[in-house]
């Protein structure tokens, strides 16, 4: 048992390379939750509170068994044993790994208390770039293959729920515990569970749901562990980077600042200056679909957080992140005369960052910021077409940078449109098909409507009702759509929903849409919908 043992620990100890891998767009998307477990997301596993399965329970055993992470691989193992049932008869211990796990329990803390987990069942990984590979012990030795066990969660209060609420329904099990921060700790007597999406699309046509993005990220080969050529610093730092890169945590405090399902494309240093023939990473890819994010790093102490934001990314971000925007200059040179600047990222000179720890991302937002501007004390407009000023871009709160860009050319309108007010992010009106197709009613669209003397109003009837003397207003072919509002809420979410309205002032016939009355003089006519809540947003939504 001991040379058998010994034998199959140093096979699996020289294998699970990892690769900086760039996967297509279609199967990569942004996600909200780190492991994509909901109610247990903070919990980190202690290696040393594994109980072996049931059908092991009439062993005699000396000491416990232990249990152990090699190369994102869980084992357990007990060596000197007598009186074990098949198939370990005649053994002196007994070496556990996949299936042979199912009926293996941990304890964790949790909320003051704890809560144990028990595999329910183990398969074969099947990850999102492909079908599963066969778990023979050749392809698990070198890593490319991996288990993933369905596992139940129950409470000191005996309730017993998936771990898994969403996706597929199983979990990979990964090495080292995450802070509360979203940040990789060094820690080998701890793992975690990190739930796995579900592709509820085709294999040439994928759409992921669920899950979390410390799964979708050892699928897209930023696994954290290293292999031969890899070493596990390196790694880790890669996964670090990629984690926040999935979830939009601009601020390296693991709060997302996007929407499940966002539809992401990235790369290193080398394959973005590729693309490039100025030395600065292309402002948009794949016939301009997907426009530039960000430049994220790890600076020298362990920190990730991008460099910068791409431009369109700053007039389209809702300003929901907490410590958004002063906390994103240090990658920017001081401008002496006035201090710190913000640059977008089409601005920033990547040969300079070639050799550092570096991924670039590109996205197709599906979420844009919508702002009510006021034009004096009785006409506001309210409307996702803005534009950004880098050079004085406070955050969350105050609005006093965003400019009204009602006419689409990137370039800020007449100053008489002063920003009032930041109501939330609404779903794109170029909202992908797919995702659209797949929340259905889910979603209703709000429609931009005008009077003859260029008063405007947001409203949810293609015929500008309930307002009279309003019409519909398109520009370029889009139908007169600003965007996407929930048609309801779902009760069991998580996310948090505020409802938009349309108001009315009773003497003078004009509206505004907010989520609130804009002054005492107004009165509520209907209600239009709910905005998303970035960083919320449940997968099951879409």
């Amino acid at each position: 048992m001991k040379t058998w043992r010994q034998g199959l620990l140093g096979a699996v100890m020289l294998g699970g390379a990892v690769a900086v891998a760039e996967p297509p767009p279609t199967n990569s998307a942004q996600g909200t939750q780190l492991h994509g477990s909901e109610r247990f997301e903070s919990i980190n596993i202690p290696l040393a509170s594994v109980a072996a399965p049931p059908f092991l329970a009439g062993a005699k055993c000396e000491g416990p068994v232990k249990a152990m992470q090699l190369s994102g691989r869980l084992l357990a193992a007990q060596v000197s044993c007598t009186s074990l049932p098949p198939p370990y008869s005649g053994l002196t211990g007994y070496f556990l790994d996949g299936l042979t796990l199912v009926g293996a329990s941990f304890r964790a803390p949790f909320e003051g208390r704890s809560v144990k987990l028990v595999i329910e069942e183990a398969r074969c990984h099947v990850g999102i770039t492909g079908a599963p590979i066969a778990c023979t012990n050749e392809n698990l030795n070198s890593g490319a293959a991996r288990w993933e066990f369905r596992v139940s969660a129950t409470t000191d209060d005996k309730t017993t729920v998936p771990l898994c609420p969403t996706g597929s329904g199983f979990a990979v099990a990964v090495p080292h515990p995450w802070s509360v921060g979203g940040e990789l700790l060094k820690n080998p007597d701890y793992f975690t569970f990190a739930c796995a999406p579900e592709n509820q699309g085709t294999s040439s046509n994928p759409f992921f749901v669920g899950g979390g993005v410390i799964s979708k990220c050892i699928d897209w080969g930023y696994a954290p562990w290293g292999g031969a050529s890899t070493p596990d610093d390196v790694a880790r730092d890669y996964h670090q980077l990629c984690t926040r890169m999935a979830r939009a945590d601009y601020c390296g405090e693991g709060k997302s600042n996007t929407l499940d399902g966002t539809p992401l494309s990235f790369m290193g240093p080398q394959n973005a200056l590729a693309l490039s023939t100025s030395g600065y990473p292309v402002a948009t890819l794949n016939q301009g679909q997907y426009a530039l994010e960000a430049v994220w790093t790890r600076d020298s102490c362990g920190t990730v957080r991008p460099l910068c934001l791409g431009k369109k990314r700053w007039d389209s971000l809702s300003l929901e992140a907490t410590c958004l925007n002063r906390a994103l200059e240090a990658g920017t040179p001081p401008v002496i005369a006035t201090g710190p600047s913000i640059r977008p990222c089409e601005d920033m000179k990547l040969t300079n960052f070639a050799d550092d720890t570096l991924l670039v991302s590109y996205s197709l937002f599906i979420d844009r910021a919508l702002v009510m501007f006021k034009k004096n004390d009785t006409e506001f407009v309210t409307t996702t077409s803005v534009v950004a000023d880098l050079q004085e871009h406070p955050g969350f709160v105050d609005v006093s940078t965003f400019r009204a860009d009602l006419n689409g050319d990137g370039l800020a309108d007449s100053p008489s449109l002063v920003p009032l007010r930041a109501e939330g992010p609404i779903l794109s009106a170029k909202l992908p098909a797919a995702i659209k197709k797949r929340m259905g009613a889910f979603i209703k669209p709000l429609y931009r409507c005008v009077d003859p003397v260029g008063r405007r109003l947001l409203t949810d009837s293609s015929t500008c009702a309930p307002a009279t003397g309003f019409f519909l207003n398109a520009m370029n072919s889009d139908q007169g759509i600003e965007g996407y509002v929930y048609s309801a809420v779902d009760t069991t979410s998580t996310g948090q929903r505020r409802p938009l309205k349309l108001w009315k002032h009773p003497t003078l016939g004009f509206y505004a849409t907010s989520t609130q009355s804009p002054s005492s003089a107004f009165v509520f006519v209907k209600d239009l919908g709910y905005l998303p809540a970035v960083g919320q947003l449940p997968g099951r939504d879409l």
